[in-house]
């Protein structure tokens, strides 16, 4: 009597292992997806001279960066990029070991906001990012918030009110202004 209810036991632990492990099979990541996830973006990391120009943001301790977008595709959505620039004078751009482009697609609704200059947040990735499950390290998070509230004390800037609206990249406050 106790071999009949053990047999049907382990037939449904046996089926339910092979079907926990096809199923890890199922997600697997393909050994090409990072190269999958390059494709989407141009060829020419670099190249964003048609792109754009939204925004310069200001900072402090990191420079001047561009904040440009790219023309929608056939569904609408357009590559934003950030780019390292020069701090005066006409856009020209500053790339090195520790300055990089940074670019993201963002749907229409996203790049709207952007270009309206509301609030805004996202993800940005560099050349070499490869996603999988949602492991984001090295990918900053891009802030930014145009509004330009008056000081709650005279004399200091709008990064000390009770409630700050500034735009923060890779741990750095940046003051963003309208390309004109």
């Amino acid at each position: 009597m106790r071999m009949r209810t053990l047999v049907p036991s382990f037939l449904i632990a046996a089926l339910l292992l092979a079907f926990l492990a096809a199923g890890d099979a199922a997600v697997a990541v393909s050994e090409d997806v990072c190269e999958q996830q390059r494709a989407l973006y141009p060829k020419d990391w670099n190249d964003v001279l048609k792109a754009k120009p939204l925004y310069r943001c200001q900072s402090h301790y990191d420079g001047t960066l561009l904040v440009s977008i790219g023309p929608p595709d056939e569904k609408g959505s357009s590559i934003l990029n950030l780019v390292p620039i020069e701090p005066e004078g006409e856009i020209k751009l500053r790339l090195d070991d520790d300055r990089q482009v940074y670019r993201m697609w963002l749907d229409a609704d996203q790049a709207r906001r952007l270009e309206e200059g509301r609030y805004f947040a996202t993800v940005v990735r560099t050349q070499e990012s490869c996603w999988i499950r949602g492991d984001l390290s090295g990918d900053p998070v891009f802030f930014m918030d145009i509004a330009d509230p008056p000081s709650d004390s005279e004399g200091a800037g709008a990064f000390y009110n009770k409630a700050p609206r500034i735009s923060a990249f890779k741990g750095s406050s940046y003051t963003c202004e309208p390309v004109k």
